[in-house]
């Protein structure tokens, strides 16, 4: 492994009122694709807290820079957990260890947010003096500029290779660049629902993707997560990334035939992880797995795996289950293995033996008690599993669900299990990042006409054209049966006599399938009447039109119907009718003619 370039390297002293000012710029990035997860309780953002209070020392601040001059922004290489916690302290998210709270007017940037109404005083209040005493704290912030990226990950790396607070999991995964760990951490984040449009993220944002045990308005609260809702990992697991080991297990084992061991040395060489932070040649077994993915394609592995995921977790929903109680754990044990042997015996009937799913309550009804006793799954306990005592398991699991299970024939059934990870990863990204993202509860009007709404698909046709003018790359997703307002939700609930699902207290789902039920129509024929009425809609781009109308699907989410409207560039500026529209922010805004340039200049440059 290469050793990393440094360029210039510099310790300064900056104050924590001049780090805040940078954050509240977003000049402060954390780039997903190595760093952690913020998974400080509030006692340890206390403690630290307590520390500056005291005047005591803390370790510095290790940050790249990125960019030149004032457009430039400092990527978080060390102290990630510590930036949180101190702008958690000013932002009255937690107080300090006496239980007193950052006064505002302390500092001139959290006073102009209470007066604005964005951030709110908590009681008791710190004293003045206290307060500003912590905005003084000098910090020492060790600023680099590297060569590339791959620099940057190395440093981070050696940072971390002799951290003792890291799992070896997140020794694995930290700094690593292959295909392998870019699907750990992607399929890890859609499920535990904590995923970001990209990989960096201002950490100003990095609270909506934190896993909380407290009942707050942001982040993952862990007992949600899927890994702990039904007993297969404990909270802890999910705080030292044993569930992105989980994933690891499961994407080698859909990879690699015959079914290898499992082991936490052959986990190593998966990813060519060593103690030596100078590496050494790529392992047989890290060229072997990259090979694989390559073989079967990236994207597609993600998708079948994701969909394999979805009928299980389809299963349990509908059962009302957690999968610990379903397939017979005792009370208090944990289950990862069991959630793999699972797994694997869904991935393999659905995606090398090319069924589907024909009864879902009959699979819940298979795997009722499959563990318990002489039951047909019995996995041994230790630290290592062979391939052969796997295989066994995995056929075993097959032979008892088959029955559930029918040739899938050459059409696709979007309303059957299988997206409703597109849908959560959808909303998830919202959160992030607004710009790409619009939702609709439906097409039909809330009052008592119940009629079509035109308007409302004028809005709709008016967003698509927007975000396709985003850029040749840009992707955009308009949601149906998501209702923004939890106003529209109350009227839906009492109108159409639904049950409401909530997604992180953001997003109510409320389905389309009740719009077809108003109508007195199939859900088919319903859904092909609002694809119809996308084709006509007349200052539409037609080829816009007909590609999105090609890309859309229904995906099963919640015990809802949700219609996905992906939109894609149409490789030039798309005009609504005579005008040209783009996003700002969550706003689509109509340009004026000096402002076309801006959107053609997107697309100059590219085939």
């Amino acid at each position: 492994m290469a050793s990393p370039t440094v360029t210039e390297l510099s310790v300064r002293s900056e104050s924590v009122q001049r780090l805040y000012f940078l954050y509240l710029a977003d000049r402060f990035d954390v780039n997903r694709r190595y760093q952690r997860k913020l998974v400080w309780s509030a006692a340890e953002k206390q403690r630290l807290v307590d520390s500056i209070l005291r005047d005591l020392p803390i370790p510095l601040i290790l940050v790249a820079e990125i960019g030149l001059g004032a457009d430039n922004s400092f990527e978080v290489i060390d102290g990630l957990q510590r930036l949180n916690a101190i702008f958690s302290f000013i932002e009255n998210e937690i107080p300090g260890v006496n239980g007193e709270f950052f006064d505002l007017d302390a500092l001139a940037d959290t006073k102009s947010r209470k007066d604005e109404g964005t951030l709110t005083q908590r009681m008791p209040v710190m004293s003045r003096e206290r307060s500003v005493r912590f905005c003084n704290y000098s910090i020492a912030l060790s600023v680099f500029r590297a060569h590339s990226s791959n620099s940057v990950d190395e440093v981070f790396r050696r940072i971390n290779s002799g951290g003792r607070r890291l799992s070896r999991q997140e020794l694995r995964q930290a700094g690593t660049i292959s295909p392998l760990a870019n699907l750990v951490r992607i399929i890890s984040s859609r499920i535990r629902s904590d995923t970001s449009p990209g990989d960096s993220v201002p950490l100003r944002l990095m609270p909506q993707l934190s896993i909380t045990n407290y009942d707050l308005d942001y982040g993952v609260d862990v007992k949600d997560i899927f890994w702990v809702r039904h007993g297969i990992l404990r909270r802890e697991d999910v705080r030292t990334s044993l569930d992105e080991q989980v994933i690891l297990d499961v994407l080698v084992d859909c990879l690699v035939d015959p079914t290898p061991n499992t082991s936490s040395d052959a986990r190593d060489e998966y990813y060519n992880f060593s103690e030596n932070v100078e590496g050494e040649d790529d392992s047989a077994r890290s060229c072997q797995i990259t090979a694989a993915i390559t073989a079967y394609g990236r994207d597609d592995l993600e998708r079948d795996v994701m969909r394999s995921y979805d009928v299980l977790r389809g299963v349990l929903d509908d059962r009302d289950a957690r999968f610990a109680t379903l397939v017979g754990v005792r009370r208090g044990g944990y289950s990862p293995r069991y959630f793999h042997a699972i797994f694997m015996a869904i991935f393999e009937l659905m995606f090398k033996e090319r069924m589907r799913v024909k009864d879902a309550q009959m699979i819940a009804d298979k795997l009722s008690g499959i563990t318990r006793g002489q039951g047909p799954l019995s996995i041994p306990g230790g630290s290592d599993w062979t391939g052969d005592a796997k295989r066994a398991s995995f056929d075993a699991v097959k032979g008892v669900l088959r029955p559930a299970f029918e040739d899938a024939g050459h059409s696709e059934d979007f309303g059957r299990y299988g997206w409703a990870w597109q849908v959560e990863t959808i909303m998830g990204n919202a959160l992030v990042e607004q710009q790409m993202f619009d939702c609709k509860q439906g097409l039909l009007r809330l009052d008592q006409s119940r009629e079509f709404d035109s308007s409302c698909l004028g809005k709709i046709t008016k967003t698509m054209s927007a975000m396709a003018n985003m850029g040749r790359d840009s992707v955009g997703y308009i949601m149906l049966g998501i209702a923004d307002k939890q106003e529209d939700a109350n009227r839906i609930a009492s109108i159409d006599g639904i049950s409401v699902q909530h997604f992180k207290k953001r997003f109510a789902i409320v389905g389309i399938e009740r719009e077809a039920v108003v109508r007195g129509e199939d859900m088919n024929i319903y859904w092909t009447w609002l694809m119809q009425k996308l084709r006509e809609a007349k200052t539409l781009d037609r080829r816009l039109a007909a590609q999105v109308v090609a890309d859309a699907r229904l995906a099963n989410y919640a015990g809802h119907l949700v219609g996905i409207l992906k939109v894609r560039s149409i490789g030039e500026p798309a005009f609504y009718g005579q005008d040209l529209y783009e996003r700002s922010g969550s706003e689509t805004r109509k340009l004026s003619t000096p402002d076309y340039t801006r959107v053609f200049s997107r697309f100059l440059g590219a085939n």
